[in-house]
């Protein structure tokens, strides 16, 4: 009787310490989990939403206002990276005097605007990258706002329309409003209708884009220096990449337009012209069958609005950009395509006319994209 209850306490004494063992471990197991859990947690609450990308040179008046837009944004969860292109004005001192844990600056030689803008995407940590010119502005709730809707669609580029403010301070909408998501099936497609239309534009400084895709297909920007408007090149390349975009009629950038603008404004309007067309045949060159008929369509205005721009300070250089065998190779693709009779005419004019008033028409072309 004795060795029986002896046998039944020790059974129950091993089923207790057993069980005893048992919830220690789940009770550890679960411990674990709840940490992790509230570990990821906190990463992603920690998660920086949008680097903000602004490369600065020689703005000592603007690049405060310029930061300060962006510091003030609604969406709090962001990062500022100014990159000072080798400035020798009081710029670095006016960001140094910026105290905002938020904000970070990097400084190296004055190697152009495309160059400050690939070294401001290396230190990126946030989900999505936006770029912002140190002589402009953006309305306080524009990343909230575009953040919001590439989380919502999954998009890999957000688009907003922009405000063009002049000296008067007059402001004037930039782009043909359009609210849409759209899913990119046929790039060739897309390129036509939204691109060479303009409701894609041209700039990078109203796009929010997701870093992950810029990292996927290894985007980066042109050097400033050979091609003056790496925005269009960076758009040209992104054009062959995009699964999804969306456009937002609404204007949250305030774009400025100064004649003394580093990035805005090139005084060698030979150089410039030589420049963009540069930037065509190399893309030309490397673009799928597809792209090309859409690019050359986008060529044509493009190269027909600085060859007018470009008449009045180098009648040389226009007109050897005028007679060129691209130019025109360019013209006659633009009128296979589907376009209103108004660019028809301008670029049949274009082809047709003497030497004289093609140069005339181009002038004309250049004064009316600018009204």
């Amino acid at each position: 009787m004795i060795l029986l209850l002896t046998v039944c306490v020790n059974t129950l004494l091993s089923i207790s310490f057993l069980t005893v063992t048992v919830n220690h471990k789940y009770l550890q197991k679960n411990m674990f989990m709840i940490l992790l859990i509230e570990q990821t947690g906190t990463e992603e609450s920690m998660e920086t939403a949008v680097s903000v990308i602004i490369p600065v040179y020689n703005c000592e008046k603007t690049v405060g206002r310029c930061i300060n837009s962006v510091l003030n944004q609604t969406l709090a969860n962001i990062e500022v990276i100014a990159v000072n292109d080798g400035s020798d004005d009081s710029t670095l001192k006016v960001l140094k005097g910026i105290n905002d844990d938020r904000l970070k600056i990097i400084s190296h030689l004055n190697y152009g605007q495309g160059y400050a803008r690939n070294n401001g995407m290396s230190v990126a940590n946030g989900k999505y990258i936006a770029f912002v010119d140190a002589d402009d502005t953006i309305e306080e709730f524009m990343l909230e706002k575009m953040y919001e809707k590439a989380e919502t669609e999954n998009a890999d580029m957000v688009q907003c329309n922009l405000y063009d403010i002049y000296p008067d301070r007059t402001r004037k909408i930039q782009l043909k409003p359009l609210d849409k998501t759209v899913i990119v099936e046929d790039k060739g497609e897309y390129a036509d209708k939204y691109f060479s239309t303009c409701y894609h534009s041209y700039e990078i400084c109203n796009k929010l884009i997701r870093r992950s895709f810029l990292e996927e297909n290894n985007l980066k920007f042109c050097d400033t220096k050979k091609y003056f408007s790496e925005d269009l090149m960076f758009n040209l390349k992104m054009l062959s990449c995009l699964k999804k975009v969306c456009f937002i009629s609404e204007p949250y950038y305030n774009y400025y337009q100064y004649e003394t603008s580093h990035f805005h404004n090139v005084s060698n309007g030979e150089r410039r012209l030589a420049a963009i067309c540069d930037l065509f045949i190399d893309y030309m060159a490397e673009a799928e069958p597809e792209m090309k008929k859409a690019v050359s369509f986008t060529a044509s205005m493009i190269v027909t609005y600085n060859i007018g721009r470009c008449a009045k300070l180098s009648y040389e250089s226009a007109y050897r950009v005028m007679t060129s065998h691209v130019y025109r190779k360019y013209l006659k693709s633009a009128l296979t395509r589907k376009c209103s009779i108004k660019h028809k005419a301008f670029f049949l004019a274009l082809l047709i006319f003497p030497l004289r008033w093609r140069m005339k028409v181009a002038s004309l072309y250049a004064w009316r994209w600018e009204v």
